[in-house]
Formats: C-alpha cells, structure tokens, sequence
C-alpha cells in the first residue's frame, strides 16, 4: 500500500527497512532456466539505533518449523531405502506453493512494520503480505505449508484411498514417469547410524514453498502416481476448491506452470538447488551454478580485491555449498572476518591466507560438480575407527583393524610444534595410512579419535586465530586442515571426529612415547597390561615415507621455541619403580617341578578377552564415546515429524509466532492457536 512518505511520522508504531532487488534463477513449464528478479525487504539492516525489525522480533514467542533439515532428511530417507529396497527405483517429485508469501496477509500492527521508502518519490510502502526478508515470514508461511505435508503424508499412507477417483483435476497436468535406462546400476546404501522407517508408497517433506516427495518403485506397484496425486490433493484440499464464480480472482495454489517441468516422478532431479539423481545416489551442483559462482571466486582471486556485497553473496554460496560438503564450513571463519572488515568501505584487499580457501574452495565446487554420494552426507555408521596421541617426541595411532604406526621426532625438529599441534597431525597420519594401504576406500566413513579436544575441535572447524597460539603454528594448522580436508574430498571418505578419555588411550600413549621398545616388546606389554584397548590382531607397521617425508617438511618450517621443549617421558606399562622394563620372561634355570616357559607372543596370559574376539565387537567398544554423542542429536534432523512440533529447531533457523497475530486479527473461534510448550519433548516425541 503506497503512502506519502512525507506523512509517515504521523503514524504510531511505523519501522522501515531498505528495499533490495535479489537476483535468482527459476524455470519455465519445460524446465529451462531462467532469470529472475525478486523484491527483498533487508529487516535485518541495522539503524543507527544498533537495532533492527528482524532483532525486535520476541524468538520465545515463535512457532516452530521443520523445513532447515529437509535436505539432510531427504537423502537420509534415500540411502534408507535404497538399503531396504536394493533394486527398486528411487523416484522424486517436486511441487510448488503458487506465490506462496502473498496468500499470507499482515494485519495492520505488523504491516507497519514492514515499511520501505522511495525518497526520490516521497514514496513509503506499507508491505500487506508477508515479506522476503523479515525472519517472521518462513514460519508464518511453514503455518500452512507444514500441515499440508502432514496431510499429504497421511493421504500417501492411507489404505482405503483410491488415487484414480479421489483427486485434484490438476493432476492431470503431471508429466509421466521417467526412469533411467538399465545400463545405469543401482549404487549400494551404506549402513547409517539411525533407523529410518521406510513406507515404499512414499514420503513428503517440504522447504518453505517447496513440497518434495518421495517414493520406491515396487514391481507392480503404482507408488509413482500416488506420490504426485497425494500432494496436489492435499494442496487442493487445503486451500479450497475455486469456484467458477469465484468473486475475487485467485489462482490455484499449486503453480501450475512448474507442474509439468517438475511434478513428474523421475530418478534425477533438481531439488532445492541440487541435481539428485536417485539411482547412482548422488547430489551435485548443476553446471549453471558452477560457472556463476566459480568464475566470481575466480575474479575475486584476480582481481586481489573484493566489494562487501559480492563477498557477502559468496559467502552466502558458500555455505549452500556446505550442505553437501561439511568441509566448506571448517574454512569460513577467514571469509567471514574479511567480510566483517569490509562493512562500510568499497573494496577490501583480499589476504593470501583468504585466497589459499578461495583456492580450496574452488576444489570443492569442482567436487560439487562430478557429484557427492549421498552415502558420505547422510548419518553413517563408521566403518573404520581410529585413536591416536602425540607428545613432543613423537606421535602414533592405530585402527580398530589392529594396524598401528608409530613416528619419533629428531631431536634437531623437537620443540618446533606444539603439542596440540602434533595431536591434531597424528589424527590425520591415522587415517592417511589407511588410505595409502588401500584399507580406507571410496565411500568408507571413518573415526578419528582423539583425547585432545582441541585437535577434535580443529578436525570439526578452522579459526582464523587461536588465544595465544603462535601466526606460524596458525599458518601450518591451517595448511594441514586443508590438506586433509582436499585428500577426503577426492577419496570420496566421509570423516566423523570424537574426544575421549585420556585415561582410555594407553595403547596409542605407549605408541608415541615408548622409543625404547621394539615393536615386538611393545605389542607384549600393550597385550599383557591393556588387552582392552587391544584387538585381537594388532602389527605395528613402518610408516609409508611419503607422510613421514611430508611431517619432516612441516616440522622444518617451524623455528625452535624454548618454552616447548621438554624432558621426554615414557609410559609406565611394565616398567619398574626406577623406569626400567619389567622382565618378559624368566631367566632362571628350569627346575624339575617346572615346564618350559611358552613363547612371549603365544602366552595365554595375552589372549585376548572373549568379548574381543570378534572384530565389530571391538570397533563397537571405540565408538561408545561418539555414540553417546550421537544419542543428542535431534530426531527431527534426520526423520520428518509429522503432526507434532514440541521441541525446537537449531538456533541459526529464524522462526516465527501465529498466537499474537490470529489474536488481533480474527474474530473469537471455539478453536484457540496453542501456545509453545516449555517442557522439554521425551525421546519419543519424535
């Protein structure tokens, strides 16, 4: 509603924001790409006030959404069934809510809240629908759009529901089914770490404006046609059938243009930005994204230099990156502070330490592109797990398979790197042996155990700085992550990381400290006083010289620093008081009562415990650390509730309240808007 800006002062209550212009692509009814503009209201803008209209919104007050994990919970659903169901076809459809933020209304508090200018014309506008922008509107619209995926879900699932009688008229609009030929194979689900219930007739989840809908294609079955016709039904239902005398012109919810480029059940297709193609599992950046946002990190890096407004629309990509590579994270916390000191100037130079991950990142697009298993994105189950430990000597590990690697640092190269430094290197050195024995292959997920929780921090994310760490212990830090980080991306491994105990790591302790011993002694004292932390087969192996040549590199660009050199000490497994080795065996003379003492590495006194025997018995035992941690994680984040909404969503997903609105702008009803609950959901509530 256009009013005299001049005027405005004269109204109560009035807050204004700038008005944006935010360039997107979308597509037309055959599916082609193209621009599109969209009008913004920037409500996070701050005024001079240090506020803005998003910051006075009450987030107690907000009601809860489930759209933000709806990628992750989708390509869970996928590998889940693709597990049950190993060669049926995995088919998608997609719908999409008609203009959906202009069939929620304001009522007159709230819309002037929502106010832009054009000075130039002494021009405000009163916004009287909900806003692109203002952190209210995705759970205004999910009021709505959230009960219509519960909807369709319980049509999908319904029994007595005949889909050839009881349907919307628009389905006819839906494009047959695709699938792809027979020369394409069915990639393997790997095993996750949640179970995931799986009804083949299908599944709907939905992200704001987006209803997606999934569905296995049984032999015989007729799934793919119950899947489009159960949404568009739903959203028929809902929003109520037009009348042909309809006295206000309205359309159909549904958009109606997009159903024929994107409501047909196929095997690959483009969902929230993303090209999934069900058969072979994976996801990937579809090529008009690639050369847009490559070529922009391309120009930054030429051009030594960058607006605030073009790096904050990199960051922004960036990060839709990290949905599918977690990795992009751990190297954001640099673009980010480049941004931050850029506010309010033209151009900022660009460092060479931002540079180096805009170069990495580079490496990432161009994995997003080839395509990610949706194996390495989803919740797996570890099939490889690691511990490992440092000390300014030396450094080792060993896998749950038995294979352990030890490395003591020179004496001229002690005191360069500091510990925690050393600990994050040895969990890295862990996994990479695995790696180059060919143990560790495309789609494997391991654990990378650590009793540092600063180096399990660091194998989780990046800063740019660290309270009194030294810039060239930084600069090395930050160049190990990155390697790490480039050699799991092009093995194709998923990595989990996870602290324990120090008090539990006596195997990978004696592996760093314990020099004096040879592999044969120190594999008889780990068995005879730890057999816990043993598996039942355990070989210390040499190290490959290609990680113990690119350890002595990183250790010879460090400069010796006093304070980090220190009396090395051993282990006190099997040792006397004085720090000598305890004897192995006996070697007195053999009396008539007594029998020849068996060989050290056949005594019985080292077999090991019954429970141990199996291999996956103790690989479970290493990961009750990180199960536990598992345990914590919110059921919503890979399973869609439907019809319930009692705990809430992660912090960074912006929601918002109906209570207060259906209060001031609607007659009294017998059916009251229920408040949020306080009390915290039971585990299961989900």
């Amino acid at each position: 509603m256009p009013l005299p800006l001049s005027k405005m002062h004269r109204l109560e209550d009035f807050l204004m924001a700038p008005m944006n212009i935010q360039q997107q692509n979308t597509i037309d009814e055959h599916g082609m790409i193209i621009e599109k503009d969209r009008l913004t209201h920037d409500q996070s803008y701050e005024w001079t006030s240090g506020t803005s209209v998003n910051s006075r919104v009450d987030s107690e007050q907000l009601l809860v959404t489930r759209f933000g994990p709806c990628l992750r919970r989708i390509i869970n659903w996928a590998v889940s069934a693709r597990i049950q169901h190993p060669g049926c076809p995995i088919l998608a459809s997609k719908i999409d809510f008609k203009s959906a933020y202009r069939r929620a209304h304001l009522n007159a508090l709230i819309a002037m809240q929502t106010c832009t200018q054009i000075p130039q014309l002494d021009l405000a506008f009163v916004a009287l629908r909900l806003t692109f922008g203002g952190s209210p509107g995705p759970s205004e619209w999910g009021a709505i759009a959230e009960p219509i995926c519960d909807l369709t879900n319980a049509i999908i699932r319904a029994e007595d529901w005949n889909f050839d009688t009881l349907r919307d008229p628009n389905d006819v609009l839906v494009p047959p089914t695709k699938l792809l030929g027979d020369e394409v194979p069915f990639e393997e689900g790997r095993q996750l770490i949640v179970d995931i219930p799986v009804d083949p007739r299908g599944t709907s989840d939905v992200y704001i404006d987006d209803l997606i809908n999934l569905t296995v294609l049984e032999d015989g079955s007729r799934n793919d046609i119950r899947i489009a016709r159960a949404a568009l039904l739903a959203i028929h239902t809902t929003a109520r059938p037009l009348h042909p005398e309809e006295p206000i012109p309205r359309e159909e919810m549904a958009a109606l243009a997009k159903l024929l480029a994107e409501a047909g059940p196929e095997e690959v297709k483009i969902i929230l930005g993303w090209l999934f193609n069900f058969r072979t599992l994976t996801v990937s950046l579809p090529d008009n994204k690639f050369v847009a946002w490559s070529n922009a990190i391309r120009q930054m890096q030429k051009d030594g230099k960058v607006a605030p407004k073009e790096l904050e629309s990199t960051i922004g990509r960036l990060t839709h990156l990290g949905m599918i590579l977690p990795f992009v994270f751990h190297f954001m916390s640099r673009l980010r502070e480049l941004h931050r000191r850029s506010l309010n100037r033209r151009t900022i130079a660009i460092n060479e330490t931002c540079k180096a991950d805009l170069h990495l990142m580079q490496t990432f697009l161009q994995a997003a592109r080839k395509g990610v298993s949706m194996n390495l994105i989803a919740y797996r189950k570890p099939t490889h797990a690691y511990r490992s430990d440092s000390c300014p000597a030396g450094l080792g590990g060993y896998s749950h398979a038995g294979w352990a690697w030890r490395f003591y640092v020179p004496m001229e190269l002690q005191g360069r790197a500091s510990n925690n430094l050393l600990e994050h290197i040895a969990s890295i050195i862990t996994v990479w042996v695995d790696i180059l024995a060919g143990r560790l292959k495309k789609g494997d997920c391991c654990l990378s155990m650590t009793d540092s929780t600063t180096s399990e921090g660091w194998s989780r994310k990046t800063n740019f700085k660290e309270d009194c760490e030294e810039p060239i212990q930084a600069t090395i830090r930050i160049e190990v992550a990155r390697f790490f980080a480039t050699l799991l991306t092009e093995s194709g491994i998923k990595n989990y990381s996870q602290w324990f105990p120090g008090k539990e790591n006596d195997v990978s302790d004696a592996l760093s400290r314990d020099d004096d011993r040879d592999d044969e002694e120190l594999t008889n004292v780990l068995r005879t006083f730890v057999p816990s932390q043993v598996p039942r087969h355990f070989e210390i192996v040499p190290l490959p010289s290609k990680i113990s040549s690119w350890l002595t590199s990183l250790l010879q660009r460090l400069p010796v620093k006093e304070q980090l050199l220190e009396q090395h000490t051993r282990t006190k497994l099997g040792r006397f008081p004085d720090g000598s080795n305890m004897p192995i065996r006996s070697a007195s003379s053999m009396t008539t009562s007594s029998t020849t003492s068996q060989e050290a590495k056949e005594s019985s006194s080292w077999e090991p415990l019954p429970w141990l025997c199996g291999k996956q018995d103790f690989q479970e035992k290493l990961m009750i650390p990180w199960l536990k941690a598992q345990s914590e994680i919110p059921s919503h984040m890979w399973f869609r509730p439907s019809g319930t909404t009692t705990d809430r969503t992660l912090p960074r997903t912006r929601m918002a309240s109906l209570a207060d609105f259906y209060l001031v702008s609607s007659e009294d009803s017998d059916t009251k808007t229920p408040t949020q609950s306080s009390r915290k959901p039971s585990p299961s509530s989900c």
